[in-house]
This record gives structure tokens, sequence and C-alpha cells, in this order.
């Protein structure tokens, strides 16, 4: 039986400040939420579990697993990923909110243009995966 109301949450791009302090890496949602109309954010969080994960094996022997110099390395390499992948996310989400026919034009044109496209296609897919 269910206590409470049902609630709702909006869909909105998030992303923490840092990702790291020193002892504290965050991977996943914890460091970022992206829109699920694209299926990344699986992906993107797997993606930082194998970077932070080769962070670490490659660390130097002086250095604990908790050094903010160390987890900073983590941070940067997952920078560009993150960045590209949320605004293709968010750009989607902008476009297909947006009302009205000329929009749907666009939408479909563009659709069409980069399903007939196999390189595109293809380009966008392994991208995606990473």
């Amino acid at each position: 039986r269910c206590i409470t109301p049902a609630q709702g949450f909006p869909l909105v791009l998030q992303r923490a400040e840092q990702f790291v302090q020193p002892h504290v890496a965050l991977v996943g949602d914890a460091a970022h939420v992206v829109h699920p109309l694209a299926g990344q954010g699986m992906n993107l969080g797997l993606r930082d579990v194998v970077e932070l994960g080769r962070v670490m094996a490659d660390k130097e022997s002086f250095r604990s697993e908790g050094d903010l110099r160390l987890l900073r390395r983590y941070e940067r390499a997952r920078a560009t990923d993150l960045l590209s992948l949320t605004a293709a996310t968010d750009g989607l989400h902008r476009l297909f909110s947006l009302p009205g026919s000329p929009a749907r034009v666009v939408r479909n044109l563009g659709m069409r243009a980069v399903g007939s496209q196999g390189l595109i296609k293809r380009l966008l897919i392994g991208h995606a995966l990473g």
C-alpha cells in the first residue's frame, strides 16, 4: 500500500563541481547525471571506473590511493569525454523539446541525414561506446 503520493523529479543535466577530494573520487551518477534519452549514463559510469582503475594501477609507489594529486589525474582524464557526451545529450534533449512544425522538420531532416550516412553513424556510435 502506498503511504505517500507519487513524486516526480525533473530530468536535468547535473555535474559535480569537483569529482575528487583527498581520499574521495566520485564516479557514475554521483559525479554526473545525463538525460536518459541517449542511454549513456551507465556507459559513462563504466568508463569512470575503468579510468580510475587505470590511474590507480599506474600510481607511483610513494603515493597513497587517496593522494589528491593522483586523484586529479582521474578527474582530468575524464573531462573531455564527459563534456562532449553531456553536451550531446543535453543538446538532443533541448532539440527534441522544441515545439512547433519548424523544429520537427529540422529534427526529422537531421535524423534522416545521420541515419543515411553509415560513416557518420558509426562514428557517433563509436564515440558513445567509448
